[in-house]
């Protein structure tokens, strides 16, 4: 699924995980797409080490596509596992 998305927050996360530390940079961002059916709700997506390296904390309100492969449940928020595709307008 490709989402057209606009990212609300960028951030670091770090928390203790069943294999120890765990360091991550998350953001979250809502549906933008074009169509008239778009997610209600806001969404996390954890970035990968690749992306990490190019775009942490480069992406607080700008607009990206993303593709996603999986949805899952962290607490209580959804997130969101794939790929940036882009970022719009670079």
């Amino acid at each position: 699924m490709n989402l057209e998305a606009l990212v609300l927050t960028d951030r670091a996360d770090e928390y203790i995980g069943k294999k120890g530390p765990v360091k991550q940079q998350i953001i979250t961002v809502i549906d933008q797409s074009k169509t008239g059916e778009r997610l209600s709700q806001p969404i996390e997506y954890a970035m990968s080490e690749e992306e990490r390296a190019v775009h942490a904390g480069k992406l607080q309100d700008k607009p990206i596509n993303l593709g996603i492969r999986e949805l899952s449940f962290f607490g209580t928020k959804i997130r969101a596992r794939g790929r940036i595709v882009g970022v719009v307008g670079k």
